[in-house]
C-alpha cells in the first residue's frame, strides 16, 4: 500500500479510537469528555484541513476523481460544523452524547468512504511523484495547524 495511505490510516485508526473512548465516556462525566474531546480536535481538525489543501485539490482537478473528492469535502464540511456545535455544548449533558454518537457514525463512514472509493480514485488519479509530494506538504501543514492550535 502507499505510503501516503498508510499515514492516513494511521491518523484514521487514532481518531476511531479516540471516538470510542468519547462514546465509553458517558459515565465519567463532564471532565473525562472534554479531556478527551480537546485530543479528538488536536487530531481531527489539522487532520481534515491538510487533506482539504493538500490531497483534496489535486483529486478535484483529476476527471475520474473529482466526484469522490467533492463528497469527501463536503462530508469535511459536515463534520466541522458537528465538532463545533460540540464544542460548545457542555459536555455532561445527554445531548451532547447523543450528537457525539452521530458524529462518530459520520467520522466513521467519512473514513470507511475515503479508504475506499477516494483511495482508489487517487491511485488512478496521481502518480507516484505526486503522492510523494502530498504526502511531504501533508505533513508539513498538519504540524503548522497542530502549532496554530496550541
Amino acid at each position: 500500500m502507499n505510503k501516503f495511505f498508510q499515514m492516513l490510516k494511521k491518523d484514521h485508526e487514532e481518531v476511531k479510537g479516540l471516538l470510542g473512548q468519547l462514546k465509553e465516556a458517558k459515565g465519567n462525566g463532564a471532565k473525562k469528555r472534554e479531556e478527551l474531546f480537546q485530543k479528538l480536535t488536536e487530531e481531527l481538525v489539522p487532520h481534515m484541513k491538510s487533506e482539504e489543501s493538500t490531497f483534496y485539490p489535486p483529486l478535484l482537478a483529476a476527471k475520474e476523481a473529482r466526484e469522490d473528492a467533492m463528497e469527501g469535502v463536503e462530508e469535511h464540511h459536515v463534520a466541522e460544523m458537528v465538532l463545533k456545535e460540540l464544542e460548545k455544548m457542555p459536555k455532561g449533558e445527554d445531548q451532547w452524547g447523543a450528537k457525539m454518537s452521530v458524529f462518530k457514525e459520520l467520522v466513521e463512514h467519512h473514513i470507511k468512504e475515503e479508504e475506499g472509493k477516494i483511495f482508489k480514485s487517487a491511485e488512478k488519479a496521481l502518480s507516484q511523484d505526486e503522492f510523494e509530494k502530498i504526502m511531504k506538504q501533508f505533513e508539513q501543514e498538519k504540524q503548522r495547524i497542530k502549532k496554530d492550535l496550541k
